[in-house]
């Protein structure tokens, strides 16, 4: 019986867990709030620019008052004024 490592274990979860994670989506409100499902990573956060990394895109919103709000392994919100969005795949 082979006996396998903590360590190998956890290499193959994430793995595991990367490969579900295929998409991403934005649900916006107004120009008030954003949903980002899917995000990987916040590249650049400032009070008016945040700049997010999905699976598939770079998204950059620009606005005033820009604040994130639970921000968790599945996405983030994005609360303030926003005046543009702007993708890059």
């Amino acid at each position: 019986m082979r006996k396998i490592t903590i360590k190998k274990l956890a290499q193959k979860y994430e793995r595991a867990k990367s490969q579900l994670n295929r998409h991403s989506s934005l649900q916006i409100t107004d120009n008030r709030e954003i949903i980002a499902d899917g995000c990987l990573k916040i590249v650049n956060c400032d009070d008016n620019v945040v700049v997010i990394d999905q699976v598939s895109n770079r998204v950059t919103i620009t606005g005033e008052e820009l604040k994130l709000r639970n921000w968790g392994s599945d996405g983030v919100t994005i609360h303030g004024r926003i005046n543009s969005i702007e993708w890059e795949g």
